[in-house]
């Protein structure tokens, strides 16, 4: 699959492959969506195992790449659609980049409200819902249970909160 791929800034500079973006140290574009229920838990989800990457982790609600020429909020809202089945209103948390062995890429966080959920079992396996102090824990006692670019968005979360 082609995607955007840009530089630090943000900025297009071709279209091209995730291992092109590699390769010429660039970003592609991806999209994390936490969904809060009424009391304030966050909806995570467990990543099916036929995934390419992160496979039996943990992580956002829902979230994926930005196709070619779309914007951040239309991918999230696409990624909400196909993975969980619903629409609904999103607010831009913020930016964080995760550059590994799995990816090189451009993540924006967006937070959203809890809807009856439809879940895409070819995407996800498993979710719950978890307050912010339980994530916390988890996180500290089973870090290996989580997706590297979910633990950077809960991040980018506990800023944007405070």
């Amino acid at each position: 699959m082609k995607y955007d791929l840009v530089d630090k800034k943000d900025r297009l500079i071709k279209i091209g492959t995730k291992l092109e973006a590699k390769k010429l140290k660039l970003f592609t574009r991806s999209v994390h969506i936490l969904l809060l229920n009424k009391e304030g838990k966050i909806l995570l989800c467990k990543r099916s195992s036929n995934k390419e990457t992160y496979p039996n982790k943990i992580t956002s609600s829902a979230g994926g790449h930005v196709e070619q020429k779309e914007s951040y909020i239309i991918a999230a809202k696409r990624e909400l659609k196909e993975e969980l089945g619903i629409v609904t209103a999103l607010k831009n948390a913020g930016r964080f980049d995760i550059v590994n062995k799995q990816e090189r890429a451009i993540h924006h966080l967006f937070i959203g409200k809890m809807k009856k959920i439809f879940p895409d079992p070819n995407e996800i396996s498993s979710f719950s819902l978890m307050s912010v102090e339980e994530i916390k824990k988890d996180l500290c006692s089973h870090p290996n249970k989580y997706c590297m670019p979910f633990k950077e968005a809960f991040k980018c979360y506990f800023k944007y909160t405070q």
